[in-house]
């Protein structure tokens, strides 16, 4: 009894490693089932989400051509989904090494109460202001990494406090009132201006995902992130210091959520304590329907940039054919939970064939 478990998880992790060369080497006497393309597509995770992101925006093209192809809604659409896509690198980051945070969207509220704050209240350099909101974020996300790794606290319990423990001091911080800039200065200019007429928003998720994207993938660190996400004994066994990995993929979340308050402060010039209020779940939501698994260990920047634009298109695109944005929540929701159920069916499915191989 005891030794059927190992081995039935060993099968669902090798399963899960092995999905893609399955699929795309499936043949029957030498020619292709007819079946392999599909499944193929939906064992490439990237393919898959890039077509659903196309599918979408053609739909929204036919159904609301007048007003969702324009430049203004289209910018404003990429403008929204900017911030989730800045924090969702961290976030990738902290769930491919097999742990979560959910106080994103309270450190994110209580990091631009302070920014306003500094600036308004104690006439503190708007530049100087928004450095320390930005190491003030990476303080945040040490202390949720210590929490974590020397306490072995789950990552779930620690951040659920944090959500409520920083929402808090947002209010409190603020005097539960909002704080407003004078909006003047390079500093608007460069965080909610334009550039050549793009808004500078959009430049920053571009240099963000980017960096974000290479470190992942092409650097030492990105690789001892996949490896502790991985297998976490097998990583340390490797050498690989996972303690370290985790706290540093938590320090990067945070300071993230230091910078889009940054931006966002520059952008609409006030600071509000109910700030990011539900922004937890919508960079989650990115990250899941990108194709990161909850288990840790797979995932890409790429497959979460196109996770983010298909939410934001389905929230951005019923509002515009004349529904509530409750029914984009709700389109979201249903989506993550298709996601997740796919990738799941298709772990399972062949877990079980590669246990019946190996029989």
């Amino acid at each position: 009894m005891s030794s059927s478990t190992p081995m039935a998880a060993d099968n669902f992790d090798d399963a899960d490693d092995t999905i893609t060369e399955v699929l795309s080497q499936e043949v029957i006497a030498g020619v292709a089932c007819p079946q392999s393309f599909w499944r193929r597509l939906i064992a490439n995770r990237n393919a898959a989400l890039t077509l659903v992101g196309i599918a979408l925006f053609i739909f929204f093209s036919v159904a609301a051509p007048v007003t969702f192809l324009t430049t203004l809604n289209l910018y404003n659409m990429i403008r929204n989904i900017a911030l989730v896509g800045i924090v969702a690198v961290g976030m990738t980051y902290v769930m491919v090494a097999g742990e979560i945070d959910l106080s994103i969207g309270s450190v994110f509220g209580f990091l631009i109460v302070v920014l306003g704050v500094l600036v308004v209240k104690y006439e503190v350099n708007i530049w100087l202001a928004a450095l320390f909101t930005i190491f003030l974020g990476g303080v945040v996300g040490l202390v949720n990494g210590l929490l974590r790794t020397k306490l072995g606290i789950p990552s779930f319990i620690v951040t659920l406090a944090g959500l409520t423990a920083y929402r808090s001091a947002a209010l409190v911080v603020s005097g539960q009132l909002p704080w407003n800039g004078d909006g003047v200065g390079l500093f608007y200019e460069i965080t909610g201006g334009t550039i050549f007429g793009m808004p500078w928003l959009i430049v920053w998720m571009v240099v963000v995902m980017l960096i974000g994207g290479i470190v992942l993938a092409q650097t030492k660190f990105g690789y001892h992130i996949y490896a502790t996400g991985g297998s976490l004994e097998a990583a340390r066994n490797a050498g690989v210091n996972t303690d370290r990995v985790k706290v540093a993929c938590f320090i990067i979340t945070s300071a993230l959520c230091g910078l889009v308050a940054m931006l966002l402060f520059g952008y609409l010039k006030t600071a509000a304590p109910i700030t990011g209020t539900g922004f937890e779940l919508r960079v989650i939501g990115a990250v899941i329907v990108g194709g990161v698994i909850l288990t840790g260990g797979r995932g890409t920047i790429y497959g979460v940039f196109v996770g983010a634009m298909i939410i934001g298109m389905i929230t951005s695109g019923l509002v515009l054919l004349g529904l509530s944005q409750h029914f984009g929540d709700i389109a979201t929701g249903l989506l993550i939970v298709f996601i997740g159920t796919m990738d799941l069916l298709v772990r399972r499915a062949a877990a079980r064939s590669l246990s019946h191989g190996e029989g």
